[in-house]
């Protein structure tokens, strides 16, 4: 099923079930410092330039005559020195079966755009490495008036400014001690700065299928609208310039469910993401990984972990690719929490993990490490705005099942689930949305109301 695997229930009596939820999305493509903290920005000016420039191509208008979809159209788009490209449609009819190919002849990265997928990516491409891409247009039997046209193109530039030059001291919590690791749940989130700049934040994905993020990164007056997340990032080249991931890992943003800009302790950004327009799937399912979200005081972690796509030079290759590193974390005040990791410009946005139960309690945010006693810091769970809009994610009345959560009580909360689905039926009002997290529930259930039971981020079995 795209986007997301879901069962509902709905009954006039009483219902016994042992049953098992396979939910696989997209199986076809059928569709403690006292100083003021320095905030952690996605991007400096200077780095990542890019430019658009006009390139008016008409495919002509086909039909489907053939048995079989057949290529009626290519043409190649080169621009030598170029870092990357990105291809802007003006005007399309792709019928329901019809299709344009995208293909990077630098890497051989190749997005597939059908009607419905190039809405999502608002009549924009994937991003291609390489100065050179082709693009095809494919005509399915039967289908009339198929065409495209092309405005104008995105040419990335090798960056004019070393990340020497963006470094902060002050997000470095002595030696720069981070290391480069990989990880399923954090994405790299990239953005228009406009009018010629691409930034880049970190994001992640949450329990319950949501992306999260910092609010300065969801702010879009202060960095343009985000326009995807991409996940296994490669390594940057030599001289620092980031490499975009295959088209298959990259993710158009749907919507900003709720954001706060308003600095230390009250900046966060959550966001829903749409299925990758090859796969058809969603993040959560194509990586099959994601974080679990606890209130700090529920897990008393001793130490944490961030991990993100911060800026580095040692060496060039690591500039913006994922890396992480753990340190001490110093405690909570109201809304923020704090620790002595180090972090860099990029790893705004990223998860603060608690390393005992590998749940995240907080958003990081701001570099504080420059100050004597000095700390990094981020958004905590605790934050009642941000608690409420992850709960709801994405929308109506919610309740949350997770038998491996590390609260200590459960409420039906995203960040006090149910231990049991039984628990969460008994409790769920008619109508309501149980989401349930990956993973094997035992016991059968009896449901007497209409309910729906969703699985955001994996396989659900329940009564074997």
């Amino acid at each position: 099923m795209r986007r997301l695997g879901k069962l509902t229930l709905a009954s006039a009596g009483a219902l016994a079930l042992a049953l098992v939820i396979l939910v696989l999305a997209g199986a076809s493509h059928s569709r403690a410092t006292t100083e003021h903290p320095r905030l952690c920005s996605p991007e400096q000016q200077g780095s990542s330039p890019y430019h658009r420039e006009p390139y008016p191509l008409d495919s002509g208008v086909h039909d489907g005559t053939a048995a079989q979809v057949t290529r009626v159209f290519a043409h190649t788009i080169r621009v030598p020195g170029a870092a990357w490209l990105r291809v802007h449609w003006s005007d399309y009819n792709l019928g329901r079966l019809s299709a344009i190919t995208v293909t990077s002849l630098a890497d051989g990265s190749q997005q597939r755009l059908d009607g419905t997928s190039m809405q999502e990516w608002r009549g924009s491409s994937a991003f291609f490495n390489g100065d050179a891409v082709e693009v095809a247009l494919y005509v399915a039997p039967g289908e009339r008036g198929v065409f495209f046209r092309i405005a104008e193109i995105s040419v990335g530039e090798p960056a004019i400014v070393a990340p020497a030059a963006l470094l902060s001291p002050g997000d470095l919590c002595g030696e720069d001690n981070r290391q480069p690791t990989t990880d399923g749940a954090i994405g790299r989130f990239i953005f228009d700065q406009g009018p010629s700049q691409i930034g880049r934040c970190t994001g992640w994905i949450a329990s319950n299928g949501a992306i999260l993020t910092a609010g300065h990164c969801a702010d879009f007056a202060g960095y343009g609208a985000p326009d995807m997340i991409e996940f296994n990032v490669p390594t940057s080249t030599v001289s620092g310039d980031v490499v975009f991931s295959d088209a298959d890992d990259q993710y158009p943003i749907g919507r900003r469910v709720g954001f706060h800009n308003n600095g230390l302790g009250d900046d966060w950004g959550v966001f829903s993401v749409l299925p990758n327009s090859n796969t058809d799937l969603l993040p959560a399912y194509a990586q099959g990984a994601f974080y679990r979200v606890a209130l700090p005081g529920d897990v008393s972690p001793a130490t944490v972990r961030v991990t993100g796509y911060g800026i580095d030079d040692t060496p060039l290759e690591r500039n913006r690719i994922l890396q992480t590193h753990s340190g001490a974390y110093l405690g909570a005040a109201s809304t923020w929490v704090s620790y002595t990791v180090d972090t860099e410009s990029g790893n705004s946005g990223s998860p603060v993990i608690d390393t005992a139960t590998r749940a995240s309690v907080g958003i990081h945010t701001n570099g504080g490490c420059a100050s004597p006693g000095g700390a990094n810091l981020g958004t905590s769970f605790e934050h009642d705005d941000l608690a409420s809009t992850l709960h709801s994610f994405p929308g109506g009345s919610v309740s949350y099942v997770d038998n491996d959560h590390p609260a200590p009580t459960g409420n039906g909360n995203v960040l006090r689930p149910w231990w049991t689905v039984e628990l969460a039926v008994y409790f769920a009002a008619s109508g309501e949305t149980i989401s349930i997290v990956k993973g094997s529930y035992d016991g059968a259930i009896t449901i007497t109301k209409a309910l729906t039971l969703t699985a955001p981020v994996g396989t659900v079995t329940i009564g074997l």
